[in-house]
């Protein structure tokens, strides 16, 4: 019985494997026909990684607008970004 268990096991393993192989190697095959893929590369530029916010009352909203340039030669996306 546990022969059997572990060949089953291990043919779902390889079927996975082989179904994930499959869909990878389709998707590289959709962005190469359709041109999709950016040539060169982004550069961020950030002129302040800090700033400094003066004494505020609780409770009280405040912000700060950070300027980012890419001088890179592709375009630039910018992801999740969080609050620190």
């Amino acid at each position: 019985m546990k022969p059997r268990i572990f060949v089953l096991l291990v043919v779902l393993v390889l079927l996975w494997s082989a179904t994930a192989a499959i869909g990878a190697s389709s998707q590289d095959a959709e962005q190469a026909s359709s041109g999709t893929e950016a040539a060169g590369t982004p550069v961020a530029v950030v002129t302040d990684f800090k700033y400094e916010f003066k004494p505020v009352v609780d409770g009280s909203e405040i912000a700060h607008d950070y300027r980012i340039k890419n001088t890179g030669d592709g375009p630039l996306a910018i992801e999740r970004v969080r609050t620190g």
